[in-house]
């Protein structure tokens, strides 16, 4: 992202080489020691130097300290930097600003990303909107939808239990039937397999006498003539 704000009063912003190679920054010294941003020219490189101030002080530049680096070892760092760099200055928000970023911070429970939920809040206090109330609507709002996101929740789990229940006192069911009926399926099958047997063999016998009324044995010496 382009910046950021954190509850130290610490904000963040990338800068980027502009077309010409330079990142359009000027860093001074105070008489205390501070390192502070002289001066932010107009670049065509799009990065976020619109969220910072002329007079703020340094607080690291990619996270090289003033304290730990000094003033030439900034200046040095940023020389030596390719393509962007993340400059960190100390802010001292106003009323206003704390209530934006406590309204930024409800938003954001809300599901609304980082940079959108700082715009829509940076918007409430410039047009005079109360950000302390409309922070406390908005954590209503992600109130009322975690109670619904649970009540769901729980909605589905007692129907996933009902028909959990349901399904396995109908699976049960089905093995008494089976149970029950498997000696009576058998016996059925056995006496169906006897009663083919014996129709087979009938069958059989009828087809021997059949054949011999048709075509009779030839005669053999002794035997009676036939009728």
């Amino acid at each position: 992202p382009a910046g950021r704000a954190d509850a130290n009063d610490v904000v963040g912003v990338r800068l980027s080489r502009d077309s010409g190679g330079l990142f359009r920054l000027v860093l001074k010294r105070a008489e205390s020691g501070e390192v502070y941003i002289g001066a932010l020219l107009p670049s065509d490189s799009g990065d976020g130097r619109a969220l910072l101030r002329e007079g703020e002080v340094v607080a690291a530049i990619d996270g090289l300290t003033a304290g730990a680096a000094g003033f030439e070892g900034l200046l040095a760092h940023v020389k030596a930097a390719e393509q962007s760099i993340l400059l960190e200055v100390r802010r001292r928000r106003q009323p206003q600003e704390e209530g934006g970023a406590v309204l930024a911070h409800a938003l954001g429970r809300l599901g609304l990303g980082q940079e959108a939920a700082a715009g829509v809040a940076s918007a409430a206090v410039e047009r005079g909107i109360d950000p302390a109330a409309a922070a406390g609507l908005a954590e209503n709002l992600h109130r009322k939808g975690e109670e619904m996101k649970l009540g769901w929740q729980n909605a589905a789990t007692q129907i996933g239990g009902w028909w959990r229940d349901r399904t396995e006192a109908a699976q049960e069911k089905i093995e008494a039937i089976k149970q029950a009926a498997g000696p009576a399926l058998r016996e059925t099958s056995e006496e169906v397999g006897h009663t083919l047997q014996q129709m087979r063999e009938e069958v059989a016998l009828k087809a021997e006498g059949v054949l011999h009324r048709v075509a009779p044995p030839p005669a053999r010496p002794g035997d009676p003539p036939p009728p």
